[in-house]
């Protein structure tokens, strides 16, 4: 079996070491494990490893002492912390010490295999910077130079390597005129300034050959006595290798340049996600619900549906950034992409780009019998607007988009914008003809924030890198060519032989009404606590509050309640899983859902492990909220 990486786990849970190197080793990977910090300070002494799984509190030391043990056969190791009981100081210390990221038990799976992957990835790129640049310095010490005698430009005398270099015979160049045969005529008016001004030292400029191909070199001269007169003495290196060698090294860091952004802006958007969406609660729900009980011809209802729709645009950005920065996390099930293709396209013509593509015409061509997929409708959706939205505006006047779907089977793995695998896809192809994008600028599209649009005015600067983590985060790649006649998009997602579920109908507002069922609502904020009860009790149902999660233990011990909604994250105490895992101890089938501003997922899964119906992420809309309550009381 190929070994995907060699990973140290450092925990003293001997059962948790065992059950987690397991699971890693089925999936490729080769565990070593180590049960105290003095132990793993020896093996990493004595192996070398690409990963460390370290728990923060061992018992003879902190895990981040065990980084400091790193010898430089573990350069570059990536490291995960694990620990029981994170916060925001945990996260920050874990990141101060150089580790990648942090992790909280009981560890979520598909969160870990992520995690790992991104990790990984980001020390491979790290040691190849190291390599990059140890290998630049090897090429520039060992270059073989060509050393010249010249007078005045006129060849006098130069060794095998000069000749070699450029591809002459000896008796090809002694005795002439030289420069305007071995240099660029780009680089003749500057070397003949300092051979005037009798100007020394190092110089680099471009070489020219005997079949036209021009070169960088690096020429370092100086004045000596030769054969009785006065000449110039170069010494001359091709430095093809060593600028390639500079070029990649520049590459690389602008990758590594990006992936830290990456991280900064996942380590940002987990942080303020649940406070803004917080806050847009009472901007999106709260209008909902006026608008509920307003007049069709009422005043105020225009205004207040301007504040709900910027709530929603406000909502969607919180959401792109978090999509962008940890990943996708909408729920995904069987999909027939043509009608997910087809119904977007529809709805952009009809009302969302309205004003762009007024002068566009949009042709549809999809394959009759496409395969189908297994995605998240929601970012299939943020793909479509994203690359319809940018080939709109790239247009600038009348033109046209065409958007195709087609069955691909790759028998072989090609190059294209990146390295696409083998396999069998369903293919997304979107075209324009609008100017192309430049070729200097290919290269950075999909990367957060960079845009060569009006800042402020064509949206936030992530909508490619939207793209391209969906695609991705799909299993899928990402394919682009671009000149003058227009751009195409290829997008690759794998198929899958099973069959697309059906698509329920939505319910509508009657049906979402309760009939007096008592409703607990959970959550560490006041103004949460009355939108939701608002909500609730607009729909029937009799709701009651608390403010943490300790709180709701004792509630539930006193009262009976139908259904209790947890916010995840509490400024104090227990969390929200932590709350339903007490509150079953004591009604062991009390139903719950989970309504939070922003939740990793290992914590929001083992919420609903243990019984809860689903998660509903703030601010939600009456429907969502509604349709989430009626389920959660169908459940027995």
């Amino acid at each position: 079996m190929n070994v995907l990486a060699r990973i140290l786990l450092v925990d003293d849970e001997p059962r948790f070491c065992e059950s987690l190197a397991e699971i890693l080793g089925l999936s490729g990977y080769l565990v070593t494990i180590a049960q105290s910090g003095k132990e793993a300070v020896d093996l990493l002494k004595k192996g070398v490893f690409d990963l460390l799984l370290l728990d923060v509190e061992l018992p003879d030391m902190l895990g981040y002492r065990i980084m400091d043990s790193l010898q430089d056969e573990n350069f570059g190791a990536a490291t995960i912390m694990l620990t029981g009981n994170a916060t925001v100081e945990t996260a920050i210390e874990a990141l101060r010490k150089g580790a990648y990221d942090y992790l909280k038990k009981p560890v979520d799976h598909d969160l870990l295999f992520n995690v790992i992957g991104k990790a990984l990835a980001h020390s491979r790129l790290e040691k190849a910077l190291r390599i990059s640049e140890e290998r630049s310095k090897t090429m520039a010490d060992a270059s073989w130079e060509g050393i010249v005698i010249h007078s005045n430009g006129q060849l006098l005398d130069a060794n095998r390597q000069f000749f070699e270099m450029f591809g002459y015979e000896e008796k090809e160049l002694v005795g002439e005129q030289i420069l305007d045969k071995i240099l660029s005529p780009a680089a003749l008016p500057v070397v003949h300034l300092r051979i005037k001004n009798e100007t020394f030292g190092s110089h680099e400029t471009t070489g020219i050959k005997k079949d036209g191909a021009e070169f960088p070199i690096e020429t370092s001269s100086r004045c000596m006595e030769y054969q009785g007169k006065k000449v110039r003495v170069c010494a001359i290196r091709d430095i093809t290798e060593r600028v390639r060698a500079e070029q990649e090294k520049i590459e690389l860091q602008k990758q590594l340049a990006i992936s830290n952004k990456m991280e900064t802006l996942g380590l940002m958007a987990g942080s303020v996600a649940h406070d803004l969406n917080n806050i847009l609660s009472g901007i999106v729900t709260l209008p909902e619900l006026l608008l509920m009980q307003m007049d069709k011809n009422h005043e105020y209802r225009k205004t207040i549906s301007l504040i709900q729709e910027a709530g929603q645009e406000a909502a969607s950005v919180v959401s792109d950034l978090i999509t962008v920065a940890r990943g996708a996390t909408a729920e995904k099930r069987v999909w027939d992409l043509n009608i997910l293709v087809e119904n977007y396209v529809v709805s952009a013509k009809a009302k969302e780009f309205d004003s762009q593509l007024k002068d566009i015409d949009i042709k549809l061509d999809c394959e009759c019998g496409l395969s189908n997929i297994y995605c998240s409708a929601l970012h299939i959706n943020k793909i479509m607007m994203n690359l319809i939205g940018n080939a709109a505006e790239a247009i600038e006047g009348k033109g046209s988009i065409v958007v195709s779907t087609k069955n691909v089977f790759l028998e072989h793995p090609f190059v294209g914008y990146e390295p696409v695998a083998a396999g069998k896809y369903v293919v997304v192809r979107v075209t324009d003809n609008g100017p192309g994008i430049q070729q200097e600028n290919i290269k950075k599209i999909f990367e957060p924030f960079y845009s060569k649009k009006e800042m402020g005015r064509s949206g936030t600067g992530l909508g490619l890198a939207i793209v391209w983590n969906s695609v991705h985060d799909h299993g899928g790649f990402i394919d682009m060519q671009s000149n003058a006649g227009g751009t195409t998009f290829d997008l690759y997602f794998p198929l899958t032989e099973k069959a697309a579920e059906e698509e329920a109908m939505p319910p509508s507002v009657e049906q979402y009404r309760g009939d007096g069922q008592k409703i607990l609502v959970v959550d560490d904020q006041e103004k949460q606590q009355r939108i939701a009860c608002n909500l609730l009790d607009g729909l029937g149902y009799k709701t009651d509050t608390v403010g943490s999660g300790e709180e709701a233990v004792n509630y539930v011990k006193m009262n009976e309640v139908d259904l209790i909604i947890l916010d995840m994250i509490m400024a104090s105490g227990i969390n929200g899983r932590q709350t339903y895992e007490e509150i079953l101890k004591i009604k062991p089938k009390q139903r719950a859902l989970v309504a939070s501003g922003f939740a990793e997922n290992g914590e929001v899964k083992q919420t609903l492990l243990l019984g809860a119906s689903q998660f509903v992420m703030k601010p939600y809309s009456l429907a969502q909220m509604g349709q989430a309550v009626k389920l959660a009381l169908s459940r027995t």
